[in-house]
């Protein structure tokens, strides 16, 4: 008998909660997906545990099962050689920087499942040594460019054999994200599995499965104009992972 199938595992749900750099508007709606992202966990069979990735606190990978790294401001230009001076970059907190790429390779390193979400797609992207395109231009079909508009909705063509393809199916899928930024160089050890229409990496997973279990997606399952069951179709197999370890 599998003696961890009823084991609730303990996950870190990762985001700037007291950014300086991040305006009231924007922390208010990421605190609304960040409580989303948690339900989803704790529906999944998860105990989520919130940190605040801004607040300087030390956070071990070896007090988790496992960590999910949400949305949020832009990494810093400076971790990937990229250009500061790019007038579109926002709500950069170099302490979430710090704080969620430790907890991404300590996690990884440990052999525990990691989980990314718009910016958790791209820290990842990062701590594996990738860049980013620092901004896709006002023609972008990833984000509504109205203010306070919803996020915007697209189309997205799944790798068959994935991990993402396990939980989604393979194929057109239907997303909601809202990010000005993507993956430029892809990082060390990271496979492609996901792209939009305009050719932007929109999920990646290890290239070597056997390296273990890491996902990142750039659209926002949590958002709630998403596709019904669709964070839960991406949590299920993230709680299980964790569950395992």
């Amino acid at each position: 008998m599998d003696q961890t199938a009823g084991r609730q595992p303990r996950i870190a749900v990762s985001y700037a909660r007291t950014a300086a750099s991040h305006p009231p508007r924007f922390s208010a709606h990421l605190a609304e997906l960040a409580a989303r992202a948690a339900a989803g966990v704790e529906a999944a069979g998860g105990h989520a545990v919130v940190v605040d990735s801004a607040s300087g606190q030390v956070f071990s990978a070896e007090d988790f099962d496992g960590v999910l790294i949400l949305g949020g401001g832009d990494v810093d230009p400076a971790r990937y050689g990229g250009n500061g001076a790019e007038p579109t970059i926002h709500c950069v907190d170099t302490q979430a920087d710090e704080t969620e790429i430790d907890l991404v390779i300590g996690t990884h390193e440990l052999g525990k499942p990691v989980f990314g979400i718009c910016r958790g797609l791209q820290l990842i992207n990062v701590a594996f040594a990738g860049s980013l395109v620092e901004d896709l231009g006002p023609d972008s079909v990833h984000k509504n460019h109205r203010e306070a508009a919803p996020m915007a909705l697209h189309q997205v063509a799944v790798e068959p054999g994935s991990l993402l393809a396990g939980a989604l199916g393979a194929g057109p899928v239907q997303v909601r994200s809202g990010h000005h930024q993507a993956v430029r160089r892809l990082g060390d050890r990271l496979k492609v599995v996901a792209r939009a229409g305009d050719g932007v990496v929109e999920a990646v997973e290890l290239a070597m499965p056997d390296e273990g279990w890491l996902l990142a997606v750039q659209w926002h399952p949590e958002d709630e104009g998403s596709p019904d069951g669709q964070l839960a179709e991406l949590m299920v197999p993230f709680v299980q992972a964790c569950r395992g370890n």
